[in-house]
């Protein structure tokens, strides 16, 4: 990590705020009627993922269109499924999910601190996944998801946008989530620190478990203590 003191903090949200069993299972039991949409769904935006478009409307065509192909679909009945049956099923998943330990008490701190807080995600309906996990909206100043800007993680924009909303220098911001192609690498693009969540044994020199991700957060954030 650098030299600045950190003011400002963007969350990812899957996998981050949030750890879930079985998620896929339990997205494939809703979606059963249609679960070849789901199968295809993480190979048709990873097609889409080091592409950049005009605006967040440019992306979902092509998005449209690649899962389409995948599934011998129409694009506007993989439009359809997207934005109706999968956003209803991820939804309903996440109400069965609870937020990390002591999330409630760590955002809750940082806002006392002062430290901007923020969550960008690659999928939408961020809003209404917080609420689905109880994870109190009210706590970050920014909720955006990254399509809104034509591109997905690792694109900096998204993170940059969030920084240039705050007046703050990129270095100033950290970067927290848990997958190292996305978040790290998009932290890095945009010049800003990061700090990585996993779940499993991992050497990377940026990854904490939960426990010892807060812990490091409440220390980097305290009485002016760089990064």
């Amino acid at each position: 990590m650098g030299t600045e003191r950190i003011q400002g903090i963007i969350f990812d949200l899957d996998g981050t705020l949030y750890q879930m069993k079985f998620l896929k299972t339990r997205m494939t039991f809703r979606l059963l009627n249609s679960v070849t949409f789901l199968r295809r769904l993480f190979s048709a935006r990873i097609a889409v993922r080091q592409l950049q478009f005009e605006n967040r409307q440019a992306l979902l065509d092509c998005f449209y269109e690649e899962l389409a192909r995948r599934c011998k679909k129409s694009p506007a009945q993989a439009k359809s499924w997207y934005e109706n049956d999968f956003y209803n099923a991820f939804v309903r998943v996440l109400r069965q999910a609870r937020p990390r330990t002591g999330l409630d008490s760590l955002l809750g701190n940082l806002r006392e601190k002062g430290i901007k807080l923020a969550v960008v995600s690659d999928f939408s309906h961020v809003r209404e996944r917080l609420e689905a996990l109880q994870i109190d909206t009210g706590y970050f100043d920014i909720l955006k998801c990254s399509e809104e800007y034509g591109v997905l993680k690792p694109a900096p924009e998204p993170f940059l946008s969030v920084a240039r909303l705050w007046n703050l220098a990129p270095a100033s911001v950290l970067v927290v989530g848990d997958r190292e192609d996305t978040d790290g690498e998009g932290a890095r693009r945009a010049g800003m620190p990061f700090l990585g969540i996993t779940d499993k044994l991992n050497s990377h020199a940026d990854f904490y478990s939960w426990n010892d991700a807060l812990i490091r957060i409440e220390t980097i954030t305290n009485c002016g203590v760089n990064v």
